[in-house]
């Protein structure tokens, strides 16, 4: 990805370099939330977690901007500095559904959630960066069970404690292979 695609508050939609590019403009350099949920997601699935928790980070600070720390359908901004923030795109909606609902896949993309409902397992890959050192998940559902989890930073690694439900359920593993075994099969792993 050119680096000029990153913005600070996001991942734009088209990169600085090319000619068409205006951060003013709905599709020409415009940042999405929702899209970068889904990045965050190839990210995670493609082994780049840290880059995940980026993506996480600038939403999250771009969040911080608008009232409520609703996200707007998508914004608009130069790259992140002390003289900069983003802007709601004239038009956009806020809130808006697809732009909430990044928060959620952004947090899938952190903590490596990968659901397998049928084999009654909720397969975890945390990798939660500097800025977010612990965080508790209430009310998780899987089939017909519920979960809370925490997960913290030791070190450089994200560990996790199943503090309500069936901790047999909840098992560790890389999620870009979990993913592609779970796809490509039909019977129990």
């Amino acid at each position: 990805m050119a680096p000029d695609m990153w913005t600070g508050w996001g991942i734009r939609t088209l990169s600085a370099s090319n000619p068409a590019y205006n951060p003013y403009n709905y599709q020409t350099g415009s940042v999405w939330p929702h899209d970068n949920g889904i990045i965050a997601m190839g990210f995670k699935l493609n082994g780049f977690g840290a880059e995940a928790g980026r993506i996480a980070h600038d939403i999250s600070i771009g969040a911080s901007h608008f009232l409520l720390n609703q996200l707007p359908e998508l914004y608009t901004a130069f790259p992140r500095d002390e003289t900069t923030f983003p802007v709601q795109y004239i038009g956009a909606n806020v809130p808006q559904a697809w732009a909430a609902g990044s928060i959620f896949m952004l947090t899938q993309a952190m903590l490596g959630f990968l659901p397998d409902a049928p084999r009654n397992k909720l397969y975890v890959d945390p990798l939660l960066p500097d800025w977010l050192p612990d965080i508790t998940i209430s009310d998780l559902r899987l089939g017909r069970h519920k979960f809370d989890i925490r997960f913290w930073r030791e070190g450089e690694r994200t560990e996790f404690e199943v503090l309500n439900g069936e901790s047999s359920f909840v098992e560790r593993c890389e999620m870009g292979t979990k993913a592609a075994q779970l796809k490509d099969r039909t019977e129990p792993i």
